[in-house]
C-alpha cells in the first residue's frame, strides 16, 4: 500500500521532493534542489511510477487478505478460530459482536494485556481446546504483522519444493540428463537415475534413494516428454520462449507463406512402382486462399518454387495445358470424381486471384537460392525468411497441411497415415492414382471445397461470431482493398526459369557439354552480347532442370525468346532432366575417359526407359512427371526449314546399346571434340 503524509521526504518525477502543504486534494511540494514549489493532485501522485518514499509507510500489507481461499475447510475453521480470540484480546469484543456491544470484563481493554492473555488460555483450556500462552503471544505477533494470514498453519501455506530435502546439485544432475533427452532416442527412466547416481558418486555427492529420485524425475518431467514420443519432445523444446504472436494482415496479398512436405499418399510412377510426393503451398494468410500447389515426386527444387509463383499469379484455366490435364484425368478416374466442365468452371471462376506482396519461407535451400530469390525479385515480391528450426513462424500453412490430409488425402486409396504407428499393412499396394490424376484432384479439391469451407481463423469486425470462407473472406476484404488482376505471359514463364551466361560459337551453344542450336541463332553466331557483368560479353540462357533437351536464349536486342535444341534431340525417346544426364555421364565415365554423342544419347535412352539403380530411377521419374516449366501449348516452336528438307533417314534413332562392332569400326576420337557429334 502507497501512502503520503505532511512532510514526507519523497522521490518524484526524477527528484527528491518534500511535502510542504496539503490544500484539499492537492498537495504543495518543495523541490529539495531548487526550492521550486509544486502542485501535485493526490492519486496522480500515488499513481505514478516514479513516486518513491524516503521510508516505507507503516501500513499492513494485503499479499496474504485472500488466505483463507486458498486453505482447505478443516485449516480455514481453525484460522478462523484463532483469529475470533486473537481479536477479541485485541479488541475486547469478537469480530462479529454488535457494534456497540460491551466487552467482557476479563477482555476490557482497561485490563494489560497480560491479565486478557492469562483469561483466554483459562478460557480455551475450560472449553476443550487449550493453547499454551507463549503460543498466544505468538500468534499475537503473527498478526500484528501479517493480518489473518499469520494465524494460518505454515505448513498449509509453505510453497512445496520440487526436490524437498534433497541436495540442489543433484537436482541440477537431473535437469541435465531430462534437457539432455531432447535430440536422443528415447530411453526408459531407469537410464536417467542410473546415469545420474553415476555421475553424483564421480563429484563426490551423495545422492538420495533410487525411489526419491523416480519421485523427483516425476516432478521434473512435466510437459516435456523425456521419456515419451521422440517427435513430440523435439517438438515441446522447438517452443519458442515467448507469448504467442498473432498475424493479422488486412488485404488479399499482403502475407503468403510457401513451405513443402511430403503427402501422406501412395501414387503410382509410369514405371509401374509406386512412391510419396512432396505437396508444395503458397498460401495468402488474410483469406487462407491457397494461390497455388504442385505436386512433385522425390523432392521439390528450387525450379518448382519458382513456377508455384507463376502458377499462384495465374488463373487455372489461363495455364496452358491445364484443359488437356483435367480431360484426361476425367476420362481415367471414375466417373463423378470430376465433375463437367461448366461446374469446374463456375468453381474456378468464384475462386480470387491474388497478387503476392510479401512472402514468409523457411530456411530450406530451395525458398533461399537464387532461383527463388530472382524470381521474387522480378515480380516485386518482398522475401522473409523464418527462423531457423521454427515451424510456428509459418503456422497457417502447417494447418493447411493437416486440413489437407484430414479433408483430402486420407480418402483417397494408398493414404499412409500420419506416422508408421497408424499406418497400414501394405499402402503401396492399395495406391490407384497417378500423380497428374493426383494433381487434378487436389486442384478441384481446393477450388470446391476447401475454398467454401468455413474456417474459424476467418472473421469480419462485423459478424464476429461467424466463421467466413475464403471466398467471402476475400469479398470482404477486397472491398476495402481492391487489387489489380496480374496474368503472366510465356515470356514471364521463362524469365523464371534458372539463369546462365553462354556465348553463341559458329556451331551453337555448349550447355552442360551438350550442343544446341536454332536457326535463330544464325546471325549472333561469334558476336558477344554486348552486356556487361555478369555477363561479360555471353548471352543469357534460361533453362528448364526437367526439360533439358531445349533451353531459351534471351535475344535482348529484338526483345524475344529464341529456343535452342540439342542437336541430337530428334533421337531421344523423350524429355530428359538434368539429373537424368548427370547420371548418363556417370555411367559412361566409369567405362571410358571419354563421352562420346552417340554412346551418350544411347544413355540416356536406356535411362529413361530401363533405369538401373535408384540414382536412376529417382532421375527418371522426375523426369517423366514433371511437367515443363513452360508449357508446350504456350510455347510455338520457331520454324525450322532445314528440319523438314532433311532426308528421312536422318531422322533413324539411335540404338539403345551400340554394338560392339560398331564401337571397333568408329574412328579414332580428336582431342576436345564435342560430345554430340553422331558418329559416322
Amino acid at each position: 500500500m502507497k501512502s503520503v503524509r505532511l512532510f514526507d521526504f519523497i522521490h518524484f518525477d526524477g527528484a527528491s521532493w518534500q511535502v510542504v502543504a496539503q490544500d484539499g486534494a492537492e498537495l504543495a511540494l518543495k523541490n529539495l534542489a531548487t526550492n521550486r514549489i509544486r502542485r501535485v493532485p493526490v492519486g496522480q501522485l500515488l499513481a505514478d511510477d516514479s513516486y518513491l518514499p524516503d521510508s516505507p509507510a507503516p501500513l499492513p500489507s494485503l499479499d496474504g487478505a485472500a488466505v483463507l481461499e486458498s486453505l482447505d475447510p478443516s485449516a480455514r475453521a481453525q484460522t478462523e478460530f484463532l483469529h475470533r480470540h486473537v481479536y477479541e484480546l485485541l479488541n475486547g469484543t469478537p469480530p462479529d459482536a454488535a457494534p456497540g456491544s460491551a466487552p467482557k470484563p476479563e477482555y476490557d481493554l482497561a485490563n494489560p494485556l497480560v491479565r486478557r492473555v492469562d483469561a483466554k488460555v483459562a478460557e480455551l483450556a475450560a472449553a476443550g481446546t487449550p493453547i499454551g500462552r507463549r503460543t498466544l503471544h505468538r500468534h499475537l505477533a503473527a498478526y500484528r504483522r501479517h493480518g489473518i494470514a499469520g494465524l494460518a498453519d505454515g505448513r498449509n501455506t509453505r510453497e512445496a519444493s520440487v526436490a524437498g530435502w534433497a541436495d540442489p546439485r543433484v537436482v541440477a544432475l537431473l535437469e541435465a540428463e531430462i534437457a539432455g533427452q531432447t535430440s536422443t532416442s528415447t530411453g526408459s527412466r531407469s537410464r536417467a537415475v542410473t546415469r545420474v547416481c553415476a555421475l553424483a558418486g564421480q563429484q563426490g555427492l551423495r545422492a538420495p534413494s533410487r525411489a526419491t529420485l523416480y519421485r523427483i524425475l516425476a516432478k521434473l518431467e512435466k510437459s516435456r516428454h523425456p521419456f515419451g514420443n521422440a517427435t513430440t519432445r523435439r517438438t515441446q523444446a522447438n517452443r519458442p520462449d515467448r507469448p504467442w504472436g498473432r498475424q493479422a494482415p488486412s488485404r488479399p496479398g499482403e502475407l503468403v507463406e510457401i513451405d513443402s512436405t511430403p503427402l501422406d499418399l501412395m501414387v503410382i510412377y509410369p514405371d509401374g512402382s509406386t512412391g510419396r510426393v512432396d505437396l508444395t503451398v503458397a498460401l495468402d494468410v488474410a483469406t487462407r486462399t491457397p494461390l497455388g500447389a504442385i505436386l512433385r515426386p522425390v523432392a521439390t527444387k528450387a525450379v518448382d518454387a519458382a513456377v508455384l509463383l507463376a502458377r499462384a499469379m495465374t488463373p487455372l484455366p489461363m495455364q496452358p495445358g491445364w484443359d488437356a490435364a483435367l480431360s484426361y484425368s476425367r476420362s481415367v478416374l471414375p466417373q463423378g470424381m470430376l465433375p463437367g466442365d461448366e461446374e469446374v468452371r463456375a468453381a474456378i471462376a468464384a475462386k480470387p486471384v491474388i497478387v503476392p506482396e510479401s512472402i514468409t519461407v523457411d530456411r530450406g535451400k530451395v525458398y533461399i537460392g537464387s532461383t527463388f530469390t530472382a524470381a521474387c525479385e522480378r515480380l516485386q515480391i518482398s522475401l522473409t525468411k523464418a527462423a531457423p528450426r521454427t515451424p510456428t513462424d509459418k503456422p497457417h500453412i502447417e494447418r493447411f497441411f493437416a486440413g489437407v490430409n484430414s479433408g483430402f488425402t486420407q480418402y483417397l486409396a494408398g493414404y499412409t497415415g500420419p506416422n508408421v504407428v497408424r499406418r497400414g499393412k501394405d499402402p503401396a499396394a492399395e495406391a490407384r492414382f497417378t500423380l497428374a490424376d493426383v494433381q487434378s484432384l487436389l486442384d478441384w479439391w481446393l477450388v470446391a471445397i476447401w475454398q467454401n469451407r468455413p474456417h474459424p481463423g476467418l472473421r469480419h469486425p462485423a459478424m464476429p461470431k461467424k466463421d467466413l470462407t475464403p471466398n467471402e473472406a476475400f469479398a470482404a476484404l477486397a472491398s476495402v482493398a481492391p487489387q489489380i488482376p496480374v496474368t503472366l505471359t510465356r515470356d514471364d514463364y521463362i524469365a523464371l526459369l534458372p539463369i546462365a551466361w553462354r556465348t553463341i560459337q559458329p556451331y551453337g551453344i555448349n550447355f552442360k557439354g551438350l550442343h544446341y542450336d536454332a536457326p535463330a541463332l544464325h546471325e549472333y553466331r561469334g558476336t558477344p552480347s554486348g552486356l556487361p557483368s555478369p555477363a561479360a560479353g555471353r548471352w543469357e540462357i534460361r533453362y528448364d532442370p526437367y526439360r533439358i533437351q531445349s533451353i531459351h536464349v534471351r535475344d535482348h536486342r529484338k526483345g524475344r525468346w529464341i529456343e535452342a535444341e540439342w542437336s541430337l534431340a530428334r533421337h531421344l525417346v523423350g524429355p530428359f532432366s538434368l539429373d537424368v544426364l548427370t547420371a548418363a555421364k556417370k555411367a559412361i565415365g566409369k567405362r571410358a575417359e571419354t563421352v562420346p554423342g552417340r554412346d551418350l544419347l544411347a544413355e540416356i535412352n536406356r535411362i529413361m526407359t530401363a533405369p538401373a539403380g535408384r540414382a536412376e530411377t529417382q532421375a527418371t521419374r522426375r523426369a517423366s512427371i514433371t511437367g515443363p516449366a513452360v508449357p508446350d501449348a504456350a510455347m510455338p516452336r520457331h520454324h525450322d526449314p532445314d528440319r523438314e528438307s532433311r532426308p528421312a533417314e536422318d531422322a533413324t534413332p539411335v540404338p539403345l546399346h551400340p554394338g560392339k562392332d560398331a564401337a571397333e569400326g568408329s574412328r579414332p576420337r580428336r582431342k576436345a571434340r564435342r560430345i554430340d557429334l553422331l558418329e559416322d
